[in-house]
């Protein structure tokens, strides 16, 4: 089986797959919205109901719901409204290679914590494992908390990168999970530049503007207060930014696996 074909695209391409996908998001705010939130309610019962196996379940499912966010993606590209329906999509495409995948991206998680934890001695990983309250802002620990972090972030990257486009690539382009795995990660990094700046440009409006939000309430409201008043009105800003990314997963496969087809932000009244 030949491997898909992908293009390289300038660096700054890596803003307009993020406007892209806020064009979509905005023909079809209150349907991702929706997806989004019942997405989340979804993997919160099933690590409620099940406490263990749940969560293992639910980080080897990603893959597979990650088909349905793209399907929700592509049939609002067709004109149809992205519904809820579309969120399992991927229990009917080729689900063995698509929890193949969520093999592979929990084993690459799980290496980035065991690497992070020569830095904190395990309390970034007891943190995702059991929920454990990290070190004290002013103890000597939260500095190697947080280079535990930034370690793990730097593990976890050829993981990403390996799985961003693959659950597309098998449903799209009938890929095998190797196949798939190795052009996702090909593409990422052929296209490193344009994936910085959205990168940078995603940890503006996620990370950036929300906690300038909570700052500025802090300051009017102090306190506790003003976190909470902060958080309350940050939480429909971070919710569409989220929807956002989710959207431009399909944006950024489309124009890099399909670069000649284009694409349209349609959302008709089905």
């Amino acid at each position: 089986m030949s491997l898909p074909a992908f293009v390289h695209v300038r660096a700054a391409r890596g803003w307009s797959w993020l406007t892209h996908a806020h064009e979509m998001f905005a023909h079809a705010r209150f349907y991702w919205l929706v997806l989004i939130v019942s997405y989340w309610l979804l993997t919160l019962l099933v690590s409620i109901v099940i406490p263990v196996a749940g969560s293992i379940a639910a980080i080897v499912l990603k893959p597979v719901f990650a088909v349905g966010f793209l399907a929700a993606a592509w049939a609002q590209e067709r004109g149809e409204r992205p519904r809820v329906s579309r969120l399992f999509a991927g229990f009917r495409s080729n689900l063995r290679a698509l929890i193949a995948l969520g093999v592979v991206y929990m084993a690459g998680l799980a290496l980035a914590l065991v690497v992070s934890a020569s830095f904190d001695g395990g309390v970034l990983m007891r943190g995702v494992l059991f929920g454990a309250s990290p070190p004290n802002a002013a103890s000597e620990a939260a500095g190697e908390f947080q280079s535990a972090i930034l370690v793990t972030m730097l593990c976890a990257l050829p993981t990403l990168f390996a799985l961003w486009f693959a659950p597309a690539l098998i449903v799209f382009q009938d890929q095998s999970t190797l196949s798939a795995v190795v052009q996702s990660f090909r593409a990422a990094i052929a296209n490193l530049g344009a994936v910085v700046i959205y990168a940078l440009s995603v940890f503006l409006f996620w990370v950036v503007i929300p906690g300038m939000i909570i700052s500025a309430c802090v300051a009017v409201f102090g306190g506790e207060r003003g976190v909470l008043v902060g958080v309350a009105l940050s939480t429909p800003f971070t919710l569409s930014v989220i929807a956002i990314i989710f959207i431009a997963d399909y944006v950024i496969y489309r124009d890099l696996f399909h670069h000649e087809e284009g694409m349209s932000v349609a959302a008709g009244p089905r």
